[in-house]
């Protein structure tokens, strides 16, 4: 059964988010991360600056309910642009890396714990990595991986070509997370988040949505719906044409709807 238990502000899963970032980023291999982790990321960084507060804080201010803004998940899904040609040689390069991403024992970024991360079960398909905390672990404390290599796998409803572009797009986030400790993720941009959440649509996939559409309201950030279109068009058009229902009614009489009674 899959089990959504971990987010960004749990320290252990920001650890090791972070390593993962670090490694790929000293390998030289341009990669993102995306899917739920990616929401977080977002949500994390538009709240600490709307709050003016790093994400330790927000988890313990007590008007503040993080579960109203942030979904867990078990996975870390990650997104690889790799010069490797053939499919052997990206799975042999990708088992070259995956023993980095294990974090040795350390202080957790709060220092009110000591965490240990180990790589459990090997392989390019849902390699998973054993939390520690304290020298304790149960059989929940599991990070799972899902790893993209290519555009031929990488989307599932959008276009191909939209894989290399969301990776070269993407953006780094510098979120504050306690004292000097920051929380370093390299995520697709908002528009390309947005585009990947209404073209899967699932019950999780329109919570994330209207998370990330209510706060960048909230902070003045707009959508460009422009680009959205040129990501979801025609293949998506009822699932875009829901979600503009939902958030954007206006935009729609572009598509010949009138409201008008």
């Amino acid at each position: 059964m899959k089990r959504e238990i971990y987010n960004l502000t749990d320290e252990p899963f920001a650890l090791f988010v972070n390593k993962v970032g670090a490694v790929l980023k000293e390998k030289g291999i341009e990669h993102s991360v995306v899917g739920g982790v990616s929401v977080q990321a977002h949500m994390l960084d538009m709240l600490t600056k709307k709050y003016g507060s790093d994400v330790y804080h927000l988890v313990h201010n007590p008007s503040l309910r993080m579960q109203d803004y942030i979904r867990s998940t078990d996975d870390v899904d990650l997104s690889l642009k790799l010069d490797e040609t053939t499919d052997m040689d990206k799975t042999k390069r990708i088992n070259e890396i995956l023993p980095y991403f294990a974090c040795d024992e350390s202080y957790a970024p709060s220092e009110e714990s000591i965490i240990e991360i180990k790589q459990e079960r090997i392989g390019v398909s849902r390699p998973t990595f054993r939390v520690s905390v304290n020298d304790k672990s149960n059989e929940q404390d599991v990070i799972s991986m899902n790893i993209t290599r290519d555009k031929e796998t990488g989307l599932r409803h959008l276009n191909s070509f939209w894989y290399n572009e969301i990776i070269n797009q993407s953006q780094d986030l510098a979120i504050p997370y306690i004292n000097n400790y920051k929380l370093n993720v390299r995520v697709p941009k908002l528009e390309h988040v947005l585009a990947t959440k209404i073209s899967g649509s699932r019950a999780k996939d329109l919570m994330d949505i209207k998370n990330l559409v209510d706060l960048s309201r909230v902070m003045g950030r707009e959508i460009n719906l422009e680009e959205l279109e040129d990501m979801l068009l025609p293949g998506n058009r009822d699932h875009y044409f829901s979600f503009l229902s939902t958030q954007f009614r206006e935009r729609l009489k572009k598509y010949g709807f009138n409201f008008s009674r």
